[in-house]
């Protein structure tokens, strides 16, 4: 459990086939419910970064995109926050 008590991760971060895949094993033993933002962890060869995401897959992770993120915890549209966000993403 993550020190606020929380169950869920959501992990970015560079060399997803070495730091990431680590870091998310890790966290997946422990009991966390973990999402993995795909284009927001990156590997130097496309080879790893792919190998990586269906190794942490395989183990029950989620992989997801950013925009899946960010859509999900603004929960609706048509409020401050979503015009806030709505730039960065197009």
């Amino acid at each position: 459990m993550i020190a606020s008590g929380r169950r869920r991760l959501v992990v970015c971060g560079t060399e997803a086939h070495v730091c990431v895949l680590q870091t998310v094993l890790d966290a997946a033993r422990s009991g966390l419910q973990l999402a993995v933002v795909a284009d927001a962890v990156a590997s130097r060869a496309p080879a790893n970064h792919a190998l990586a995401l269906s190794r942490m897959a395989s183990h029950g992770v989620e992989i997801v995109s950013t925009e899946m993120v960010l859509f999900e915890w603004l929960e609706h549209a048509g409020d401050d926050r979503f015009k806030a966000v709505l730039p960065l993403i197009r």
